[in-house]
């Protein structure tokens, strides 16, 4: 199980997404890579990427939560 991100790791978590997002479109564009290297690179990106959102979801899910407990 994922632990649930500070507010701090949820921030660095979101520029580290976007961060990948744009290195995977540099990645894409590269013309000298082999189609087998590019091939996994962008699995691989895509891999972390998923989690990523996976560990945004849940923090904003458990704040989305935790807000409606406390009215």
């Amino acid at each position: 199980m994922t632990a649930i991100l500070s507010e701090l790791g949820y921030q660095q978590t979101k520029q580290k997404l976007a961060d990948l997002q744009a290195r995977l479109t540099a990645i894409e564009q590269q013309p000298n890579l082999s189609p087998v290297h590019r091939a996994r690179t962008v699995k691989s990106y895509r891999e972390m990427m998923q989690q990523y959102q996976r560990e945004i979801k849940l923090y904003e899910a458990h704040h989305a939560e935790s807000a409606t407990t406390q009215m």
